[in-house]
């Protein structure tokens, strides 16, 4: 096989269709476009979804219902909602050429779908020698066949942050995107003063964005003045108008002050006192904005023994749960008592039917945090995300030992939360929501992408995802 003999078509190149495409061009380009240590420079066709070439090697990309091209080539085809459809096989006109299709029913499902042509069938079809992989060979052999229909089980596939850990935003979302999670939520004591920048970013690879500020949280919950909420709740509609209101976003988040391993703060008991005070608020809201969705971020510990009252909360609102027990709700990616993984697993079941009318999230755990020994409110609305090199550099090299360890960590214990995701997943409650709370700065861990191929779909076995995941050249690896 010549490795330059490829050329791209597209149907479409606009919006997430061209981000497809151009992930398809990178990553091939990557491989086919130089020869090692020789100073030369190639580039790889990339022209409208025609017709076929006869004599060269092609990627098909465009929406099934729009490009008849593709449905000459695959026939009469189910593309699952959502969901993608990848096809390698022989040309149709020369059994010495390969035909890659590309195809889904919508934007977000063909950029999914070449997400896994590039990091899942270039790791299927890399040629081995024994136990040795030789990428460097992979398009000098003839390509195998491969075939992949893939739909998400999760239809909100989110990630928690908060936003000054960011160093770079696009690099952090292009690589969201990547793991097919379609929800971020940024928390800052400030909104940044590149907002809409990040928003329409985000919004270009499909991703919400939702903004994130306290509802009473602080670092020190137990402090708060439960006789200055009514005070507390007309501040938090105002600070709403005065900063969110106009903003660029699609919707906002908040915390509370459940983050405490106590059920009463002084003599009145948390869940009781949130859910009113959560309701009071939402209604001020709600009445001037009635279509504002809203994301409650609520600690488990606090409450868990008084779900009857988080039952109260306003239906409007979506409780995401986070801290519900043991991993994947710890922080630490460790099972010390399978006692306690059943307890947990019982308890996620009482959450998922607490409110009928009510949409539920789930927050995993188990990613690098915050070192709250060292944190520093924000002062000030600041620029997220734009972060120098050096800063980047620094960052990465400091967080790669407690990558180590969470990676050994989640190859040992990961098990646990694709048994969690399942169990969640076979609630069949409907839209529900689920992601992970951690700093991703840096690249794709292992971890992080673990999780979220969980998050998408749980179909295949561990064993099976684990090992597509682990294959990938994007994960870094320490």
């Amino acid at each position: 096989m010549e490795k330059r003999n490829w050329r791209i078509l597209y149907q479409n190149y606009s919006g997430m269709e061209q981000k497809a495409v151009e992930l398809v061009s990178r990553e091939l380009g990557e491989r086919i476009l130089r020869d090692l240590g020789v100073y030369t420079f190639h580039v790889l066709p990339c022209v409208p979804a025609e017709a076929l070439p006869t004599d060269e090697n092609a990627v098909l990309i465009g929406i099934y219902s729009e490009c008849a091209l593709i449905r000459e080539c695959l026939g009469a085809r189910e593309i699952p909602e959502e969901g993608y459809l990848v096809s390698v096989m022989a040309h149709p006109d020369n059994p010495d050429c390969k035909l890659a299709v590309i195809t889904a029913q919508e934007p977000a499902g063909l950029f999914y779908g070449a997400v896994d042509f590039v990091d899942d069938y270039f790791a299927f079809a890399t040629p081995s020698n024994g136990a040795l992989s030789l990428p460097h060979q992979l398009f000098l052999k003839d390509l195998p066949d491969y075939e992949h229909i893939s739909a998400p089980q999760v239809k909100t596939r989110t990630v928690f942050t908060w936003g000054h850990p960011i160093n770079d935003y696009r690099d952090y979302i292009e690589n969201m995107a990547r793991l097919k999670l379609n929800q971020l939520i940024i928390w800052n004591d400030f909104l940044p003063a590149n907002a809409k920048d990040v928003v329409d970013y985000a919004h270009e690879y499909g991703i919400r964005v939702i903004w994130g500020y306290a509802w009473g949280w602080s670092t020190k919950c137990d402090e708060i003045d439960l006789e200055q909420l009514e005070a507390l709740s007309d501040e938090i509609v105002a600070q709403y108008e005065r900063e969110y209101r106009d903003a660029p976003g699609d919707g906002i988040y908040f915390q509370s002050f459940t983050e405490l391993h106590q059920d009463y703060i002084g003599d009145k008991l948390i869940a009781e006192a949130v859910t009113d005070f959560v309701n009071q608020t939402a209604e001020k809201l709600f009445a001037k904005y009635p279509d504002l969705f809203i994301q409650f971020g609520l600690h488990a510990w606090s409450v868990q023994n008084h779900l009857e009252q988080i039952a109260r909360v306003d239906p409007r609102i979506e409780i995401v749960w986070e801290d519900c027990g043991a991993f994947p709700y710890d922080y630490e990616p460790v099972i010390r008592d399978e006692k306690a993984f059943e307890e947990t697993k019982d308890f996620t079941n009482r959450i998922l039917s607490l409110r009928k009318n009510g949409a539920c999230g789930m927050l995993y755990k188990g990613q690098t945090i915050m070192n709250w020994s060292e944190f520093v409110h924000q002062k000030g609305p600041y620029v997220m995300g734009m972060a120098s090199e050096k800063i980047k550099a620094h960052d990465i090299a400091l967080l790669e030992p407690i990558w180590r360890n969470y990676q050994t960590q989640w190859n040992r214990f990961g098990r646990y939360a694709y048994d969690m995701t399942k169990e969640i997943i076979a609630s069949q409650k409907p839209d529900i929501t689920l992601g992970m709370a951690g700093m991703f700065a840096g690249g794709i861990w292992f971890p992080e992408a673990l999780c979220a191929e969980m998050l998408w779909s749980c179909e295949q076995s561990y064993e099976e995802l684990a090992e597509r995941v682990a294959r990938r050249a994007c994960i870094h690896r320490v």
